[in-house]
């Protein structure tokens, strides 16, 4: 299990289209520093929604 994480947790939103040429889909995927440098978080259909994981993510429990 990793580590408590340092927080702020620095997060960035990579946007990134998925399928076949002519037929792609744009996705959002939240990447964070912790465990690992850009380590994939979470992938989400709309940006807000990758927006809203990522005040998630920056906020201690």
């Amino acid at each position: 299990m990793p580590t408590q994480p340092p927080y702020p947790r620095q997060a960035t939103i990579v946007t990134v289209e998925k399928g076949t040429p002519g037929q792609t889909v744009t996705w959002y995927q939240l990447r964070a520093d912790h465990p690992k440098p850009n380590s994939l978080i979470s992938e989400h259909p709309s940006a807000q929604e990758a927006m809203d994981a990522k005040k998630t993510l920056r906020r201690p429990r």
